[in-house]
């Protein structure tokens, strides 16, 4: 990839139905605000904001927070969309042993690329779920790792240290950081030590989303400052630009773009293209797909 305007790919993007009769929402966690109630957020509309934007290709991320681990919007969507959109499913960590067998049956699907382990149900005051340090989850990892599928991980930076060992115990797998862990904007570099110290991991990723820009921008950091310090540790190649759009409302999407752009101001022509869609090319578009059973 030469140049930016080659493919922009969002790599954070959610869809909500209508139809809630259909797809009810009485499975989802509540997590954030419901950013889904004034009907908005179908994959027709979501979607057309995208192409209007020329964003070409769409990284579509479960919405746990109104769906819960029922994927079948997702799924249905991709389905739908198969040239255009990639899905990272979710599954429900509280049961190891039955999230590893959705996310094999789930691993077969070849539009399905990514899987979301979600460690941030509650907020930050709620305590740490045991799956970050239960042995048993780490069938799921296995699971990921042999299906070729990049691990999304939404989870706070305190929780990083916890993740250290069931990344660095799977060298081939790799693992995306939702909002790049939610680093306190207002600590600015500091708050993102324990994100670059994961920087020696090679198969750790990070998205670069609007919440992560907007956050520092309104703590009186210059976004570019944000970029600059994680490519220096990870490198442009390891780095995702996500909207979060619907769920993120403010900017509006052109203006959540133009954050992108203003904050990737200072890396060249090749860099930018990687943080606005070669990476996230990579980590979702272009899956080695294998049996989870032989890893073949």
């Amino acid at each position: 990839m030469t140049g930016e305007a080659a493919a922009v790919i969002d790599a954070h993007v959610h869809v909500v139905s209508p139809d809630t009769r259909r797809y009810p929402l009485d499975g989802g966690t509540r997590d954030g605000t419901d950013y889904w109630s004034d009907g908005g957020c179908s994959a027709a509309e979501v979607l057309g904001t995208q192409t209007a934007n020329d964003v070409r290709r769409t990284v579509l991320v479960q919405g746990v927070g109104a769906y819960g681990y029922d994927c079948r919007y997702l799924l249905d969507t991709v389905a739908r969309y198969p040239r255009r959109t990639a899905a990272v499913i979710a599954v429900d960590m509280s049961d190891p042993a039955a999230a590893a067998r959705c996310l094999r049956d789930h691993a077969r699907v070849p539009s399905v690329t990514g899987v979301r382990l979600f460690a941030v149900s509650g907020g930050p005051q709620a305590p740490d779920p045991t799956w970050l340090t239960d042995h048993t989850s780490h069938a799921v990892w296995d699971v990921a790792a042999e299906a070729g599928l990049t691990v999304v991980l939404t989870a706070f930076t305190r929780q990083l240290p916890l993740l250290r060992p069931a990344i660095e115990a799977r060298p081939g797998l790799r693992v995306a950081l939702d909002h790049c862990a939610f680093p306190d904007p207002r600590a600015r570099a500091a708050g993102r030590t324990a994100v670059r110290d994961l920087s020696d991991l090679p198969g750790v990723y990070l998205k670069v989303t609007t919440h992560l820009l907007a956050g520092a921008q309104a703590a009186g950091e210059d976004p570019a400052d944000v970029v600059d310090d994680l490519a220096a540790a990870f490198g442009e190649r390891r780095l995702a630009w996500g909207s979060d759009h619907p769920q993120t409302r403010t900017p509006d999407y052109p203006g959540m773009l133009a954050l992108a752009r203003h904050a990737i101001r200072r890396r060249d022509a090749r860099a930018r293209a990687e943080i606005l869609g070669g990476t996230a090319q990579r980590l979702w578009f272009a899956r080695d797909i294998r049996s989870p059973e032989s890893g073949a």
